[in-house]
């Protein structure tokens, strides 16, 4: 009986494939870039297909590292960035506009506009942005009324070719895009969608997290495999810590985002965004989440300034430095996430003289990632139930840094726990696929990298003011 479990994990600017067995233990794994283009400014498309074609390159080359064939496979799990725009030909499965990705701000406007009518739609919501994408089609919304067109979140399209035409998607996936039913969210948000003048048939049926969802094609991956698991990324992560249930996590790729199981009640004190962490038939599971809009964007955006050959050569060379020697770092590429929401404001640097070493600067854009998690993480303790001694679970590409894992400790003064398999949403996608299809998985054996802050609480608190002083209370925010 097959007995190996494949993860799909497609983010912003990377996607990946991995193979595991059923005790977590990695066998094989292919990752790729992923090419964002910026037509106009506050702009940021993909190439849906050229995604889709990339997922069944880095499928065989899993397959090949894991030396496993498809028939090998006891299930398939996906899991994506979230609330992406992909609209695509129903009978071809050829996208018929660009990919528009969660951190396009062009539905800022329209967000507004649907707030104003009484829809809670955020601007980087996908919500904001179909109309908008529709409308670039030639007789978009014509074909999108017959019945020709389809539209899902980038979940939705892969699943859709990975299966030969299913057309669904998970609550979790559903909800970032903002268009499920908040008071009911086991269906659609059926008066902001006839608001909007949309047909309920051009959006995907709604599917459980994790279940036999669907299968393969022989055509897509060598086999029929079932797929097991539909699941938003940060969503997959939890599943990777096991936090399903209870617990927190904090991922680090494109963006940073801190998690929070709530069980089956929504969020609605903290300032964190209630979200929907999976759901099953009528029952769905809630957490609440905070996001750095710009984490790991910010170490690429640092190498394309020419302070670094790689994201990696950036890390050590801040490790090189004791202290940031009074350069503080806002880091917000496209805006202000939690608690600020606020997309209109830009990356700050603060306190850059001559004097400042190359060293001094990568290390000041690595604090303002983590002091940013810093906000995230008071505002999560004080309302829900985590032990103020508990290590933070991190996970994600920045977290593979220890200077980055340590400066966080130290700027939370709390411990901060590696996990073992850094690339956690991809095993996390892995392990729902497993759940979906009745296959048993062990639990973790490893607890993964400690590393102890230097700081006190107290002076951990009070390098967060300076911080907040220096670059947030400042005449542009």
């Amino acid at each position: 009986m097959p007995d190996l479990l494949l993860g799909i994990d497609v983010g912003t600017s990377g996607a990946r494939a991995m193979v595991f067995t059923g005790d977590r233990r990695e066998l094989g794994s292919a990752r790729a870039p992923l090419a964002t283009s910026h037509p106009l400014p506050g702009h940021a498309e993909q190439d849906a297909d050229a995604i889709w074609e990339t997922v069944r390159s880095l499928v065989a080359a899993a397959l090949t590292g894991a030396g496993c064939a498809p028939d090998d496979l006891a299930s398939v799990g996906v899991t994506t960035q979230r609330s992406s725009v992909v609209i695509w030909d129903r009978a071809t499965g050829e996208p018929v506009a660009s990919m528009v990705l969660w951190n396009d701000l062009r539905g800022m406007v329209r967000a507004a506009e649907l707030q104003a009518a009484g829809h809670p739609v955020m601007g980087i919501a996908a919500a904001a942005k179909l109309e908008t994408v529709l409308d670039t089609v030639p007789d978009g919304r014509s074909r999108a009324d017959e019945g020709d067109l389809a539209w899902g979140t980038l979940d939705s399209y892969l699943v859709h070719r990975l299966s030969g035409g299913l057309h669904i998607t998970d609550r979790s996936c559903a909800w970032s895009a903002a268009y499920l039913d908040f008071a009911e969210p086991t269906r659609w948000n059926e008066p902001l969608i006839e608001h909007q003048g949309l047909p309920l048939g051009f959006f995907p049926s709604l599917c459980d997290t994790t279940g036999h969802i669907g299968t393969t094609t022989i055509g897509a991956i060598g086999a029929e495999v079932p797929i097991g698991a539909v699941v938003a990324d940060q969503q997959a992560g939890m599943f990777a810590h096991d936090a399903v249930d209870a617990g927190w996590k904090a991922t680090y790729g494109t963006s940073g985002v801190l998690m929070v199981a709530t069980g089956d009640t929504p969020d609605l004190r903290s300032g964190l965004v209630p979200m929907v962490l999976a759901g099953w038939g009528d029952r769905t599971s809630f957490a609440a989440e905070g996001m750095v809009r710009s984490a790991g964007e910010m170490l690429r955006w640092a190498v394309a300034e020419g302070m670094a050959d790689s994201m990696e050569a950036l890390t050590a060379l801040a490790g090189q430095a004791v202290d940031s020697g009074g350069v503080g770092v806002r880091p917000s590429l496209h805006g202000m996430g939690t608690p600020y929401n606020d997309s209109t404001v830009g990356l700050a640097v603060r306190g850059r003289t001559d004097d400042t070493t190359p060293a001094q600067m990568a290390r000041a854009i690595l604090e303002g990632v983590a002091f940013r998690m810093c906000e995230i993480v008071d505002l999560t303790v004080a309302i829900h139930p985590v032990d103020p001694r508990a290590p933070l679970p991190v996970d994600g590409g920045l977290t593979s840094s220890d200077v980055f894992c340590q400066i966080q400790a130290d700027l939370l003064g709390r411990p901060v726990i590696r996990h073992p398999q850094v690339e956690a949403t991809a095993l996390g996608a892995a392990l729902a696929g497993a759940r979906g299809v009745g296959v048993e998985v062990a639990g973790t054996e490893s607890t993964g990298d400690l590393f102890e802050p230097t700081t006190t609480g107290s002076e951990a608190r009070e390098r967060l003011t300076r911080w907040q002083t220096q670059v947030i209370d400042s005449p542009d925010l």
